[in-house]
């Protein structure tokens, strides 16, 4: 069955809506490079004269590079318009109790620069001083115009904002890292769980650019879910939304660390990975917090083998209750596992899709394999200032074409 494409989405010729109408303009930009100012007065509907000032305004501004004019078959020849990859770009944090991961991305999501620093369960304070001076060092690293800064995007395991991050320190509850980060940043800073920020950046730059309702796989640490419906990010009345992880699957299963026996995340994490090894083997892999040694394993090894099989197996089950729940257009699999192991699991769930026939609501529900890479999720957090910068406000202003 062909996916639902992406809605368009529309401007408004209401004068107070500069800012949404800017966003509009970007995003039409950026789903199809290449536009002339006819084609961004068609799609997004607002008049000639305002997609003419705002263009005017985000060419000056250095968003927009205007190509040469081409001849059009009646009238004058129109300059096709797309996004300029030097005119801003946003640093990404994947921050964990041990290892503080930076990606400083451009505009069309390319990277530019990356770097690593291994901490200590830091205290919070002190963890906003090595983002600063991380953030400064990753900028002079890129040789671009620190000028050029949208913002800083910060993703973390677990969700945020209810008792603290998890996985980070004590210490850590109810600390506003957004507000002390921007005092002393000088720049926006956004803060999301790992798996919201990696689902944002699928959709500006990934396999989910054309979706407006997928679900977001994060394999990490822990299991998590970023809930990308109807063109945003569903975080749920306390932000825990997508917390999938501790779903019990197991009756008297495996201990899991919220208290509870038999939760999803103790058999599809890279914890659960690990423990399909001796001791010996499990710890060094534990401790390896760059995950060099994660990298160096095989999808044929017999211990990695064996996880993806009773992986697989639970995944194809709660695939099919987020299908019946929240019926998307995709599930998109991705976080830390390395690019082989993450492709043989993507392979034993579709093959055990077949197997099962269609879902609840018809047809199989698509599976693709997103971004594995050590740095997903930094990149997903970079993703997040250019998301608010090019994305319209969804909740306040937004108008679909049917």
């Amino acid at each position: 069955m062909k996916e639902k494409p992406s809605e368009s989405v529309l401007g408004t010729n209401l004068l107070h809506a500069k800012s949404h109408n800017r966003r509009a303009i970007l995003d039409a930009v950026r789903r199809s490079a290449g536009l002339s100012r006819a084609d961004i007065t068609r799609i997004t509907h607002l008049s000639a004269q305002a997609v003419s000032n705002l263009v005017a305004e985000l060419e000056e501004a250095g968003l927009l590079l205007a190509g040469e004019p081409v001849r059009q078959k009646r009238g004058q020849p129109a300059r096709p318009y797309r996004l300029n990859p030097e005119g801003g770009f946003a640093i990404g944090f994947q921050l964990s109790g041990t290892q503080m991961d930076a990606v400083l991305v451009d505009l069309l999501g390319e990277e530019r620069a990356r770097s690593s620093l291994q901490i200590n369960h830091p205290d919070p304070e002190k963890t906003v001083d090595l983002l600063v001076a991380a953030s400064r060092d990753i900028i002079i690293k890129s040789g671009l115009d620190p000028d050029r800064n949208i913002g800083i995007g910060i993703a973390m395991p677990g969700p945020v904002g209810i008792a603290g991050p998890t996985g980070i320190a004590p210490g850590w509850e109810n600390f506003d890292l957004a507000s002390a980060m921007t005092a002393k940043a000088g720049c926006p800073v956004f803060v999301e769980n790992d798996a919201d920020a990696a689902a944002i950046s699928e959709k500006l730059y990934g396999t989910a650019r054309e979706l407006d309702n997928f679900v977001y796989i994060f394999i990490g640490h822990g299991l998590g879910a970023g809930l990308f419906l109807d063109g945003r990010i569903v975080r749920g009345a306390q932000g825990a939304a997508g917390e999938i992880g501790h779903i019990p699957i197991m009756v008297n299963g495996r201990k899991c660390g919220c208290g509870r026996q038999g939760c999803l995340e103790r058999y599809v994490s890279l914890l659960a990975l690990y423990d399909e090894f001796d001791a010996a083997h499990r710890d060094d892999l534990v401790l390896d917090h760059n995950l060099t040694r994660l990298s160096a394993l095989s999808p044929d090894d017999a211990p990695v083998r064996h996880w993806i099989d009773q992986a697989a197996l639970h995944l194809t089950t709660t695939f099919q209750i987020i299908s019946s729940m929240l019926n998307p257009q995709a599930i998109i699999l991705g976080g830390l596992l390395p690019e082989p192991i993450l492709t043989a699991l993507w392979q034993k769930v579709t093959k055990l899709q077949d197997v099962d026939g269609p879902t609840p609501t018809g047809a199989h529900l698509p599976v693709h394999i997103g971004d594995a890479s050590t740095y997903s999720a930094a990149r997903g957090a970079a993703a997040l200032p250019i998301y608010q910068e090019m994305i319209p406000d969804f909740q306040n202003m937004l108008k679909v074409r049917d």
